[in-house]
């Protein structure tokens, strides 16, 4: 069995975000002319610049990392990061063929090009905070509870510690994201069963 020591959330399409169940909200101002990613990031007061440079995925999982990381154990490699989402890599695939798709104006953007891998997320989140245990990615089509409770579940047969999220773009590619900080130790009561977690998905 084991426990959700803490989650934190993303959601673009209502501007809102938080921990816990405790959901702020930005204003329409705040988000009128500043992209929602780099309005929480400010507002949150992270200093972390190498955020700039990340993709939109990169970016929401990093967040929602942060957002939490005062949960983070001690011992940074008995702790797994497993990450899931239904779009892949697909809005950078879009904007690095742009940079190839002109013979005339031929100017492939390695910058670009490392996050054409959707599991870059993962790597971002690790290196951010030095864990070394287990990284993962993996796609589906939508958001599957039981599925992302088993695989969490197999995770920990082997660590203490997992960070698990699933991301996903709806048809107004407005970015929702849910994170989950996983312990094989009782440190809540909240249990991590497929019935919590698509709970809090919901209502996130």
């Amino acid at each position: 069995m084991a426990f959700i020591k803490s989650f934190s959330f993303l959601n673009c399409s209502n501007s809102s975000y938080g921990k816990n169940g405790e959901k702020q909200f930005l204003s329409d101002s705040e988000t009128l002319e500043n992209n929602f990613l780099t309005m929480v990031y400010r507002k949150e007061n992270f200093n972390y610049p190498k955020f700039f440079k990340m993709d939109s995925a990169s970016k929401a999982g990093f967040l929602c990392a942060e957002l939490i990381k005062d949960g983070f154990p001690e011992d940074k490699n008995n702790f797994s990061v497993i990450m899931m989402n239904n779009f892949s890599s697909s809005e950078t695939d879009k904007n690095f063929e742009k940079t190839i798709s002109d013979t005339e104006n031929y100017y492939p953007s390695p910058s670009i090009f490392v996050y054409t891998l959707p599991n870059i997320m993962t790597g971002e989140i690790c290196i951010r905070h030095g864990f070394k245990g287990e990284s993962s990615f993996y796609v589906f089509e939508k958001f599957l509870p039981e599925e992302f409770v088993n695989i969490v579940g197999d995770s920990l047969e082997f660590c203490g510690y997992a960070l698990a999220g699933w991301s996903e773009s709806g048809e107004n590619s407005a970015l929702k994201s849910v994170v989950f900080l996983v312990s094989k130790t009782s440190e809540s009561e909240k249990i991590f069963d497929k019935e919590t977690v698509e709970k809090i998905y919901k209502q996130c």
